[in-house]
């Protein structure tokens, strides 16, 4: 059965795909997905369209514990960095962790920069 979110201003639920949200560019502050991540095809779709609708400086949570469809933190990172996000903070070890991300923007000073060095990183925690 398909998630429900609500539009703006909506008081009726509607059934969307997380791979093609409806939402312009930058509408959200925050996006979560917790225990998710694994569950969808195409994970990559899924980070990419988080990105585009964060708004500047909002945040991206992932969160994995422990399921047997958990996206291990080494491939989260290494798709987030392709879709342009940027690791913040992480907590815990990859069967269980919650990784912070915020979308890496061009017209943010040092924020390009940021992810530019931090995609260069390994962060191959063994899994992949």
């Amino acid at each position: 059965m398909p998630r429900r979110a609500r539009r703006p201003g909506d008081d009726q639920a509607h059934p969307l795909d997380v791979r093609e949200l409806p939402y312009a560019d930058g509408t959200f502050d925050a996006v979560y997905a917790v225990t998710a991540l694994g569950e969808i095809p195409e994970p990559d779709r899924v980070l990419r369209e988080a990105a585009r609708v964060l708004a500047p400086g909002g945040r991206l949570v992932i969160g994995e514990f422990f399921d047997r469809h958990r996206i291990p933190f080494g491939r989260l990172h290494r798709l987030a960095d392709a879709a342009g996000l940027h690791l913040t903070e992480r907590r815990g070890p990859s069967p269980a962790y919650l990784a912070r991300f915020r979308p890496c923007r061009a017209d943010a000073p040092g924020h390009q920069s940021e992810c530019l060095a931090h995609s260069d990183r390994d962060t191959n925690d063994g899994q992949a």
